[in-house]
């Protein structure tokens, strides 16, 4: 019976030797655990190549809707309320109001209002993909972007009415024109600030 338990032991022992056990661990790494971790880290690389494709056709599409967007905001209001706007209505009165006048006149107090629309509604408009794509300081940075030409936006009616006053007071400061130039150059600041988060996102630093 002692022999007999003693040439099991044997047996198992000789199961668990190192001779056996390596090479079996070795077999079982290299057709299990190896190709499973390689299917693991290929899904992975996979998903960040998509991702990154992705990424770089949709910031290479806002590039330029950001730079339209600054560009639009980005006027001197202050300069636009203090002359331009004052020479165009001399210019009108001097006329004694032809067609032509009131037709130039029209077109530069129209002017303004339609690219603060404008450049509102390139900042806006279809950024759901850019937002969900990027990076969370991207995301913050298209959102104050966002607030910041909505601010112009709400604040040009009140312009509009400065503007009126601006022709009856030669020395009127504008205030709300000012604060417009500054939202404005803002703005623009932001428009680098993005652009530059797109370039570090798609490794283009």
């Amino acid at each position: 019976m002692t022999k007999e338990v003693v040439a099991n032991t044997s047996e198992i022992a000789a199961w668990f030797s190192p001779a056996l056990i390596i090479p079996a661990i070795g077999l079982l790494l290299a057709s299990v655990v190896v190709p499973l971790l390689l299917h693991y880290l290929k899904g992975r690389r996979d998903k960040k190549d998509k991702i990154f494709e992705i990424r770089t056709k949709v910031y290479t599409e806002y590039f330029k809707t950001f730079e339209e967007a600054a560009k639009g905001i980005g006027e001197d209001y202050e300069k636009f309320s203090k002359v331009t706007f004052k020479d165009a209505f001399l210019k009108l009165l001097e006329s004694e109001s032809s067609p032509e006048a009131i037709v130039e006149f029209q077109g530069v107090v129209g002017d303004f209002p339609s690219k603060i629309q404008d450049s509102h509604r390139k900042a806006t408009e279809q950024t759901t993909t850019l937002k969900i794509l990027g990076s969370k300081k991207l995301y913050d940075l298209t959102k104050e972007f966002e607030v910041l030409n909505q601010e112009i936006l709400e604040m040009s009616s009140e312009w509009l009415a400065e503007l009126n006053q601006s022709l009856v007071m030669p020395d009127f400061e504008a205030p709300i024109a000012l604060k417009m130039k500054e939202k404005g150059l803002r703005a623009r600041d932001l428009k680098d600030e993005i652009i530059d988060q797109m370039r570090a996102e798609l490794n283009h630093d």
